[in-house]
C-alpha cells in the first residue's frame, strides 16, 4: 500500500530529522514528571522512562519502587521482564540469518522443525514472522489445559503443545492472528541453523556486542538476575506481588534495564541511518494470500501515530508492562518499562509523544478525564435500564448485569469486570482502560464503546431442562485434559481439576456459552444429542472436546 511504501522510502532515503518540539530540557523534564506523577511514590511500583533523539538521551528517569519489601527504588539499572518487546530481538536474529543466506523467509518450517505436525498446508518462516501461520497461541491454549499464570511455563511445554496441535486455526496466509507460538518456533529455527542455543546467539550477537551487561535470556526459572524488579498488581487498594516463572524463548522472557535498551535504541537508529539491510528488512510488512498488507514486521508493529510513523511493540506478562516506540522520521525513541500490572504502556508512550511532537488528541484527553473523575452513586432505577445484552460487532457481544449494588460488564468469552460510575450514564472499566457510555435513542438505551454504538439484542436464555443436556464429561485429545459440566443454582458450571469451578454464561446464539477461558459452541448429532463442543478464544479457534 502507498502508506507503507512511503514509510520505507523515508527510511532508505534518510530524510533529515524533522526534530522535536522546541522545549527546554527543564520544561521537558517537568512535563514528563507530570505525566508519571502518580507513579512517583515510595508506596507502590512504578516505571523507568527514557527518550532518545538523534543518538542522544534527553530524558532518563525512574519512578516508584522496584521492590516494596526492601524499599528499593526504580533506577535506570533496574532490570525488568520486557515480555513481548523481546520479539524484536528474535526478528533481528531471523533477519540476520536471511542476510547470511542460511535461511529464506519462504522456507517451509518443517525443513528445520520436523516435529511440527503436517497440517496439509505449508507454513513458512514468513508466516511465523508476520503472525499469519494459523498456529495456536500458547498462553490461551496451555491455559485451557490447566496452566495458571503463576505456574512454571517453559519452552518445552510450548513445543509439546505444538506437537499435539490437531489442526490450524486457519489456512496459513489468510489471516493475521497474533501468535507467540510462532516466535518460539523462530527461536528454535535459530538454534537449528546456528548450532547454538537461542540465548547464546542473542548474547553473542547483541548483548555482548552492545555491552548490554544487565540483559539476559534465562535458560530456566531458577536463574538469579541481579537488580531485577519484582512486579505487582493493585487489588482492593493494596499491592499484590506477581510471580514470574516463564521462560518462553523467542516470544518473551528477555530481562533488561533502561540503560541497556537505550544502547539498543541508539544502535537501531544508527543502523537505519547506515542503511543496514538487516534492519531495513525488519521493517518489511507481511502480505496475506489475497494481497492485503499486514502491518507487522520482524517482531515490531508498523503504524502511524498522528502524523508520525511509528515502529513499536508492547509487552505484558505477570505484573510487568513495557513498550519501545521508535519514530524514524524524527529519529526519536521512547522506552518505558514498568513493574505495575495496572500500567498502560501504550497510553503513557502516546502522552510522552504528544509532548515531544506538540500534538493534541481530544479523544485521549476526554478519556483520561473520565478515568480520573470521581466515582458517583447512580440511582438503582436508572441503572436497571442499562441491564441488557448489546451487540458490538459480528459475534461480539457485551452483557451488563448488576451485582452487589454495582454494574458489571462481560464480553463473550471473557470474565466479568466491575464498572465505575462517573455520571448517570458514563462508566469507567479498568480492565478495558476505556469508558462505556449509555445513550438514549428512539429504541431505548444503546451502549457506546469507543466509536461503536451497540444496540440491544435478546440473548439465548436456556431453562433448566435445556441446561441438563449439557451435563457430562468432555475430553480434548489435543490438550489431554477433561472438563466436567454440572448444574448448580439453576446455572451451568464447568469444572477442571486444576482451574476449579467456572461459571458458564449463555451467549446470544443457541447452544453457545461464554466463560472466563473462552467461548464454547456445543455440537449436536442428527438425533439432536450433544456430542461435544469447540472452544475458542481471542487467539485460538475450535479446540475440540468430545463428550465421554
Amino acid at each position: 500500500m502507498n502508506l507503507f511504501h512511503s514509510f520505507i522510502a523515508v527510511l532508505i532515503s534518510l530524510t533529515p530529522s524533522i526534530g522535536l518540539a522546541q522545549l527546554s530540557a527543564d520544561t521537558l523534564e517537568k512535563k514528563v514528571n507530570e505525566i508519571f506523577q502518580e507513579y512517583n511514590t515510595n508506596k507502590g511500583p512504578g516505571c523507568a522512562v527514557a527518550i532518545i533523539s538523534n543518538g542522544k538521551v534527553i530524558v532518563q528517569k525512574g519512578y516508584g519502587m522496584a521492590n516494596l519489601e526492601h524499599d528499593i527504588s526504580i533506577s535506570s539499572s533496574t532490570v525488568f521482564d520486557i515480555a513481548s518487546v523481546s520479539k524484536q530481538f528474535t526478528g533481528f536474529a531471523i533477519s540476520s540469518l536471511i542476510q547470511e543466506g542460511k535461511i529464506s523467509d519462504q522456507d517451509d518450517i518443517r525443513k528445520y522443525l520436523p516435529f511440527v505436525p503436517d497440517f496439509g498446508k505449508t507454513i513458512t518462516i514468513s508466516h511465523l514472522i508476520h503472525h499469519t501461520s494459523g498456529l495456536r497461541d500458547w498462553p490461551e491454549t496451555l491455559g485451557l489445559a490447566g496452566w495458571r499464570e503463576d505456574d512454571v511455563w517453559s519452552n518445552d511445554d510450548i513445543i509439546r503443545m505444538v506437537k499435539h496441535q490437531k489442526e490450524l486455526d486457519f489456512e496459513p496466509g489468510t489471516r493475521f492472528s497474533y501468535s507467540n507460538t510462532g516466535y518460539n518456533l523462530l527461536a528454535a529455527i535459530v538454534e537449528k541453523v546456528s548450532g547454538k542455543t537461542f540465548a547464546q546467539w542473542i548474547n553473542d550477537h547483541i548483548f555482548i556486542k552492545l555491552n548490554m551487561e544487565s540483559s539476559i535470556l534465562p535458560e530456566n526459572q531458577t536463574i538469579i538476575i541481579k537488580n531485577r524488579a519484582d512486579s505487582y498488581i493493585e487489588s482492593d487498594n493494596k499491592f499484590i506481588q506477581c510471580s514470574d516463572l516463564l521462560t518462553a524463548h523467542g516470544s518473551s522472557s528477555i530481562y533488561t534495564s533502561l540503560n541497556d535498551l537505550i544502547k539498543w535504541g541508539i544502535y537501531w537508529d544508527g543502523q537505519l541511518k547506515q542503511k543496514n539491510a538487516v534492519f531495513i528488512r525488519m521493517l518489511e510488512p507481511g502480505r496475506l494470500n489475497n494481497g492485503d498488507t499486514v502491518y507487522y514486521g520482524f517482531g515490531i508493529g508498523l503504524s502511524k501515530e498522528g502524523e508520525s510513523k511509528r515502529i513499536a511493540h508492547t509487552g505484558s506478562w505477570s505484573g510487568f508492562r513495557s513498550i519501545t516506540a521508535y519514530y524514524p522520521d524524527k529519529h526519536t525513541s521512547i522506552i518505558i518499562l514498568s513493574n505495575s500490572g495496572n500500567f498502560a504502556p501504550r497510553l503513557y508512550a502516546e502522552k510522552v509523544a504528544d509532548i515531544l511532537f506538540q500534538r493534541e488528541v481530544i479523544e485521549k484527553v476526554n478519556t483520561n478525564e473520565i478515568r480520573q473523575a470521581k466515582d458517583v452513586k447512580v440511582n438503582k432505577q436508572i441503572e436497571e435500564q442499562y441491564i441488557a445484552t448489546y451487540q458490538l460487532g459480528v459475534n461480539w457481544y457485551i452483557t451488563i448485569t448488576r451485582e452487589n449494588d454495582q454494574l458489571m460488564c462481560r464480553s463473550n468469552g471473557e470474565s466479568k469486570f466491575p464498572m465505575k460510575a462517573k455520571s448517570d450514564s458514563t462508566y469507567w472499566v479498568d480492565a478495558y482502560n476505556n469508558a462505556i457510555i449509555f445513550v438514549k435513542d428512539s429504541s431505548g438505551y444503546v451502549l457506546k464503546y469507543k466509536t461503536i454504538l451497540a444496540k440491544r439484542i435478546i440473548p439465548f436464555n436456556p431453562d433448566i431442562v435445556i441446561l441438563k443436556q449439557f451435563i457430562g464429561k468432555y475430553y480434548s485429545e489435543e490438550l489431554s485434559t477433561e472438563y466436567i459440566f454440572t448444574i448448580k443454582d439453576d446455572k451451568l458450571w464447568m469444572y477442571h481439576f486444576h482451574l476449579g469451578e467456572i461459571e458458564m454464561f449463555p451467549e446470544p446464539s443457541e447452544s453457545t456459552f461464554g466463560c472466563e477461558i473462552g467461548e464454547l459452541k456445543f455440537i449436536k448429532n442428527e438425533k439432536l444429542e450433544i456430542t461435544g463442543f469447540n472452544l475458542s478464544g481471542s487467539r485460538i479457534k475450535n479446540i475440540h472436546f468430545t463428550k465421554q
